[in-house]
């Protein structure tokens, strides 16, 4: 079954677009790897035989979004995507299921490793985005 996560990424500074690589390198599990390339980066799973990954470009006003089919890599995804929230060059996270405690998870991680401003805000959009999506689904 696939698993659709998207965003709305916005251009980075030199500086801000450095200091969420080196945020995201630190929230990253054990066997996962970032790359970087002048256009963005890659989050990698280094025991996937398909060298399955997920780019994040780095200068974009376009909406994003990843098919991850539920692959592991998706809440390290979901990390990196918190991040680029919390230092201001992403909005509207989202998934096309109406379960958002993949999200919750994963903030309440990269909140342990490193203590983000904007977790009470991120917290409450992701429980109002599942109540709607609930909502909408007469769940």
């Amino acid at each position: 079954m696939g698993y659709t996560i998207s965003w709305h990424p916005m251009r980075f500074t030199d500086f801000t677009y450095q200091s969420v690589v080196d945020v995201v390198k630190r929230v990253l599990a054990p066997g996962f790897s970032l790359g970087q390339e002048s256009w963005g980066f890659i989050i990698s799973d280094d025991d996937d035989e398909a060298n399955d990954s997920i780019a994040f470009l780095r200068n974009s006003d376009q909406p994003a979004w990843e098919k991850t089919n539920r692959r592991p890599y998706t809440k390290e995804a979901m990390k990196a995507l918190i991040i680029m929230v919390e230092f201001g060059v992403t909005v509207n996270l989202n998934h096309d299921d109406e379960d958002m405690s993949w999200y919750l998870e994963a903030l309440d991680y990269v909140h342990v490793i490193y203590p983000i401003e904007s977790y009470q805000r991120q917290k409450q959009y992701f429980m109002e985005l599942e109540a709607k999506k609930k909502g909408e689904l007469g769940i």
